[in-house]
């Protein structure tokens, strides 16, 4: 069984990896959702946390 502290601990380990990747491969918000496979439904939710990590 899953709990939601570890399926949030999960989505941060992965939004780590898209950011290093998207620095790393010099890849953008888009491309690094394709590549992670990343399901169209949530996008938008993944979007909004990449963002944050640009946004004051």
């Amino acid at each position: 069984m899953t709990t939601a502290a570890t399926l949030e601990a999960l989505d941060l380990s992965v939004i780590r990896n898209i950011l290093r990747s998207m620095i790393n491969e010099h890849w953008s918000v888009t491309e690094a959702l394709d590549e992670y496979d990343i399901p169209e439904s949530l996008r938008d939710e993944y979007e909004a946390l990449i963002e944050k990590c640009f946004i004051d």
